[in-house]
C-alpha cells in the first residue's frame, strides 16, 4: 500500500511539473509575426495639412483624415502583432514641409524611409473618378520593381481574403513618386473610391477598416517570410 502511495505521489509530481512547463511555454509562446523583430516599416498617410486629397461624394469624407486614420490603426496592428519598429510620416493634420510643393513633400516623404533605412515603405491612400460608378481596391508598385511586384501581390490577396463586395482591381505597376524614388521595398494601397456612394460607406466602417488592417499585416507578414 505504501509503495502505491508513494508511486501515486511520483506520478502527481511529474504531472504538475509537466503542467507547470506548458503554462511557461504558453506565456513565452512569440507574436505571430515574431520573425519581423529587427524590421523597420514606414507608413505613409498620403496628403495632409492644405493637401486634402479627394473628398467623398456622399459623407463628405476627407481622404487626408482617413488615410491617417487608417495608417495609425495600421501601426497599432503591427505593433501588437510583430516586434517590428513603425514610423508615421506623418502623425497629425500637417505635411512634412511647409509652404513647399507637392514634389519636394513627396521627395520629404521618401527621405524617411531612407533615413531609417527602412524595410518596408506603405503608402495609404483612397481614390477618386469622375465616374462615380468607378469602386474597388488597387495595390500599387514601382513600375519594373519586380521585388515590389511581388509584395504587392501579397497584400493585394491578403486585402481580399475576407469578404469585401467591391472589385478587386488587383496590383498595378505605377510611376508614383515615392515608389518609384524609393530605395526600400514600396507599395501604394488605394483602399476604395471616395466618388463610389458603396465605396465610401465601406471604408469608413469599423468594421471593414478592422478587418482590413489585419487582413494587410498577414501579408506583411507573409512577405517577409
Amino acid at each position: 500500500m505504501k509503495k502505491i502511495i508513494i508511486l501515486l505521489g511520483c506520478i502527481m509530481l511529474i504531472i504538475t511539473g509537466f503542467c507547470l512547463l506548458h503554462m511557461k511555454a504558453k506565456k513565452n509562446v512569440p507574436k505571430d509575426g515574431y520573425h519581423l523583430s529587427d524590421k523597420i516599416i514606414v507608413i505613409d498617410p498620403g496628403h495632409g495639412g492644405r493637401d486634402r486629397g479627394a473628398t467623398g461624394e456622399v459623407l463628405g469624407t476627407i481622404e487626408k483624415d482617413l488615410n491617417l486614420k487608417v495608417a495609425q490603426n495600421l501601426k497599432k496592428e503591427i505593433e501588437n502583432r510583430t516586434n517590428s519598429k513603425v514610423i508615421l510620416t506623418r502623425e497629425n493634420d500637417t505635411s512634412l514641409l511647409s509652404e513647399t510643393n507637392q514634389k519636394e513633400e513627396l521627395r520629404a516623404r521618401v527621405k524617411v524611409a531612407r533615413n531609417y533605412n527602412a524595410d518596408l515603405y506603405i503608402s495609404i491612400h483612397h481614390d477618386a473618378f469622375e465616374d462615380t460608378n468607378v469602386k474597388g481596391i488597387t495595390t500599387h508598385y514601382g513600375a519594373n520593381k519586380k521585388h515590389d511586384k511581388k509584395l504587392a501581390e501579397i497584400v493585394q490577396k491578403s486585402i481580399f481574403n475576407q469578404k469585401i463586395t467591391t472589385r478587386n482591381r488587383g496590383i498595378q505597376g505605377s510611376d508614383f513618386y515615392v515608389l518609384k524614388e524609393n530605395s526600400s521595398p514600396a507599395i501604394l494601397i488605394e483602399l476604395g473610391f471616395t466618388s463610389n456612394e458603396d465605396d465610401e460607406k465601406r471604408m469608413n466602417s469599423a468594421k471593414f477598416q478592422a478587418k482590413t488592417q489585419q487582413r494587410i499585416v498577414d501579408g506583411i507578414i507573409e512577405y517577409f517570410n
